[in-house]
């Protein structure tokens, strides 16, 4: 059996961009393009209907755009006024690392054999407009007569160790026809299920993770955060960039360095919980120890060279 790959979580590096066709006025382009957005960054269906008037003036949110030959308007938003939106419509941001999810299918109009890059390529395609549009990073692997056994028992375990070796964070699993799946969805923060097209598949994997990862924006808390097997300063600083770079951490400070263990003080959007979680999706930090969570907060991991 091959060993899992390192793990890293997948950064959305064009959140906050999109295109749309110009099919009228360029004003209903630019309202669409922001829905888009929307609900890319809240990981909310229905953040469009929530933000209300907002939609009347999108062109106030936009940073940069540009219209193609082909009459397709190309827009990118500024994350800031976005995130302020999003804040005062009471709605959460979801940050640019996401879980990266192994798609595997089994399709009754293909003969019931577990597939995932053999997929044909019209299905990959329809999957893969869903997943742009929930900005739900995708991956597809190799499945073997063993992975198929596997799937076959649909056992929580076995299922995120297929992800695993294919260096991926979950993985999303469809059985039936293209219109009539049932989907599993499994991570290490649980399965669940759920039933429809290919492209539910994907909204449903968008909509369960949104719940685990996206957090409101009004408010911060307070975690203490406890890192040890920092030995060299390239440690150190490799740690606090990582830190530093996650979308939900809003602010790094630096309270103790003893012997090869760091402490610091982090400010964050969520808590205690949801920063574990976006850790977990990467293999550079491996938590140590059992958190707790209050004000008090403190979690511990150890440094992964």
């Amino acid at each position: 059996m091959l060993l899992p790959l390192l793990l890293h979580a997948a950064t959305v590096e064009d959140l906050y961009e999109t295109t749309q066709p110009v099919e009228g006025s360029q004003d209903a382009a630019f309202a669409r393009a922001l829905e888009t957005v929307l609900v890319r960054v809240s990981g909310q269906r229905d953040a469009p209907a929530r933000v209300g008037a907002a939609l009347a003036n999108p062109r106030s949110y936009v940073q940069r755009y540009g219209v193609t030959q082909e009459n397709v308007l190309q827009v990118g938003f500024d994350d800031v006024s976005i995130e302020r939106l999003l804040i005062d419509a009471g709605l959460p941001i979801w940050g640019r690392e996401r879980p990266s999810v192994l798609v595997v299918l089994s399709l009754e109009e293909l003969g019931g054999a577990w597939l995932s890059g053999e997929v044909p390529p019209a299905d990959k395609e329809r999957i893969a407009r869903a997943a742009h549009l929930r900005a739900l990073p995708l991956q597809w692997g190799s499945i073997d007569s063993q992975d198929a056994s596997l799937l076959g028992m649909g056992a929580s375990s076995a299922l995120v160790q297929i992800a695993e070796r294919n260096g991926a964070n979950a993985i999303l699993v469809g059985r039936g026809r293209r219109e009539a799946l049932h989907w599993i969805l499994a991570s290490r923060d649980g399965v669940s299920d759920a039933s429809g097209t290919l492209e539910d598949g994907v909204h449903f994997a968008a909509d369960t993770f949104a719940r685990l990862f996206a957090t409101q924006g009004a408010s911060l808390a307070q975690v203490n955060l406890e890192v040890s097997g920092i030995t060299n300063l390239d440690a150190y600083a490799s740690t606090l960039n990582y830190l530093e770079s996650l979308t939900l951490v809003r602010a790094v400070a630096v309270e103790q360095v003893a012997a090869d263990t760091l402490r610091l003080r982090l400010a964050v959007r969520g808590n205690a919980q949801t920063l574990q979680r976006a850790i977990a999706l990467d293999d550079r930090l491996i938590a140590s120890g059992a958190s707790d969570e209050g004000a008090g907060a403190t979690l511990a991991f150890r440094y992964q060279p």
